[in-house]
């Protein structure tokens, strides 16, 4: 509907981190800036990045990067 395209379009940029980050390179990292100007946190567990608590379940080399597939959709802080 078009009064939730904001909040779709902002969705959506807290999926995007500026950048070409390899799963590897992302361990040395605490949080990760987003297209949207929030931040995700990163954890590693059990040697494994996890990404705002999502596990990397693919890493895909793509022509302005990486894609990384995750297991859940990453939502963005709530406003206040």
């Amino acid at each position: 509907k078009p009064e939730n395209k904001d909040a779709l379009a902002n969705i959506l940029k807290y999926h995007v981190t500026p950048g070409n980050y390899s799963k590897e390179f992302l361990m040395k990292f605490k949080k990760l800036g987003q297209a949207n100007n929030d931040y995700v946190n990163i954890e590693v567990v059990d040697g494994e990045p996890l990404i705002g608590g999502a596990k990397i379940l693919a890493s895909v080399p793509a022509g302005n990067g990486i894609v990384h597939v995750i297991d859940k959709v990453l939502l963005p802080p709530a406003k206040e």
